[in-house]
């Protein structure tokens, strides 16, 4: 395990800035879902494909910069790479999450939305420290 200088870059101190810069993606991801809901009712897997790359390109660019501020072993081309890669399988996730929530228990797709955040939420996390913005 490679130590962590004391710069605010330990565990707690990148969980609270991804918790601070993933409100601010989870709303422009839930923002977009909501709006193509309300457009096109039912149409709730497409809605959350556009959601998460909306917040994904705004992700990217955010945790990079400010969470994991860190000096990065890695550059930019094979960040993107790697975050692509946990993208895909937020999208996976998620969307087998909220259609296993809406059409098997009948939950409400808004609320719905939000659970299944909050589980993918915490995935993220852990594979954008260890995989996509490596220290060095």
């Amino acid at each position: 395990m490679i130590a962590q200088p004391m710069t605010g870059n330990g565990l707690i101190a990148q969980g609270a800035r991804y918790g601070l810069v993933g409100l601010v993606v989870l709303a422009a991801d839930f923002g977009v879902y909501s709006l193509l809901l309300a457009l096109f009712p039912g149409q709730f897997l497409a809605a959350n494909l556009c959601g998460k790359l909306t917040g994904a390109a705004l992700g990217f660019v955010l945790h990079r910069h400010v969470t994991f501020r860190w000096a990065q072993r890695d550059g930019a081309a094979r960040q993107v790479a790697a975050y692509l890669a946990v993208l895909g399988f937020n999208l996976l996730l998620s969307s087998a999450l909220l259609w296993f929530a809406i059409r098997l228990l009948g939950a409400n797709a808004y609320l719905a939305k939000l659970g299944v955040d909050i589980v993918v939420v915490g995935t993220a996390f852990l594979l954008s420290r260890l995989w996509v913005y490596r220290p060095l």
